[in-house]
């Protein structure tokens, strides 16, 4: 059963001649023309591309041909007003993460920033969308050979981004580009922003992490890890550190089910992507 059957442009992509692609000569620029013209990719994304709709105060994703946008622009009161958080922090994160990433990822892919900037007052991003499938819509069809072989090639990935050291001595953690607002803003959660910033962790290692290593955020190919997208809340907070919050906000923890009547065996499948950063696995 295809969970996202009824998003057909959601999580899978394979380019089509006569799919949407941005004119390059205003990719990354904020020129009056060039303004103009990302307005108008804008307009073309409503509801019949709308892959994700957001609440209120976040950003609707669309897929646009060979571009993943993201905007609020759908979610205009009659005042013009979108209430939405500044995610002008969150996307030239991304852009800086994405730079240091591809030092080390090899021929793991990492989309090009297109644009990211304000048009009629909300933040957009455009972005390239990268062919293959994401691991959530691929896991239900998946052997247990095959999730096992992915869940290898994450850590190693996750291995790569680990030998990233930060620049100059950096003895605080925190995102490549910090957001001053990010503790009251709801960009994360209290519980996250226990893990990362607490006084109370000591753990002096602060490399590298993608810190969002959800199944959506990974793209796959013919049995092979193609792509990592999302890298917002990338920043240098160590193995273990990112690991806490992965293991207690980016997957469901056994406790969330102990009054659903499930198998053992349903279960351990649900928890499946929980271990990515198990200790034993950055010595192995």
């Amino acid at each position: 059963m295809d969970l996202y059957a009824d998003i057909p442009l959601y999580g899978r992509y394979s380019p089509k001649p006569d799919d949407f692609r941005v004119d390059r000569r205003h990719v990354n620029s904020h020129t009056r023309e060039s303004l103009r013209y990302w307005t108008s990719v804008v307009g073309l994304c409503d509801e019949s591309v709308r892959i994700y709709p957001a609440d209120d105060g976040d950003r609707d994703v669309f897929a646009l041909g060979s571009v993943i946008v993201k905007s609020s622009h759908l979610h205009k009161t009659v005042d013009g007003q979108t209430g939405d958080i500044d995610f002008s922090y969150a996307d030239a994160n991304q852009v800086k993460a994405i730079a240091i990433a591809r030092n080390v990822l090899g021929s793991v892919r990492t989309p090009d920033i297109y644009f990211a900037g304000k048009i009629d007052g909300c933040q957009v991003l455009v972005q390239e969308r990268l062919p293959g499938v994401g691991l959530n819509v691929a896991w239900p069809y998946l052997s247990q050979a095959q999730r096992e072989s992915f869940k290898q090639q994450i850590r190693e990935i996750l291995r790569q981004l680990h030998t990233i050291k930060p620049p100059g001595g950096l003895h605080v953690r925190r995102h490549v580009v910090q957001d001053p607002n990010i503790l009251t803003n709801g960009r994360i959660h209290s519980l996250e922003e226990d893990i990362l910033f607490s006084e109370t962790n000591v753990d002096p290692d602060m490399s590298f992490m993608h810190n969002d290593l959800s199944k959506s955020n990974i793209i796959v190919d013919k049995d092979k890890i193609v792509g990592v997208i999302d890298w917002e809340m990338a920043g240098f907070f160590g193995w273990k550190t990112a690991g806490e919050v992965h293991r207690r906000i980016r997957t469901p923890q056994r406790e969330h089910f102990t009054k659903a009547n499930i198998s053992e065996e349903r279960l351990h499948e649900l928890l499946w992507w929980n271990d990515l950063y198990d200790d034993n696995v950055l010595g192995s």
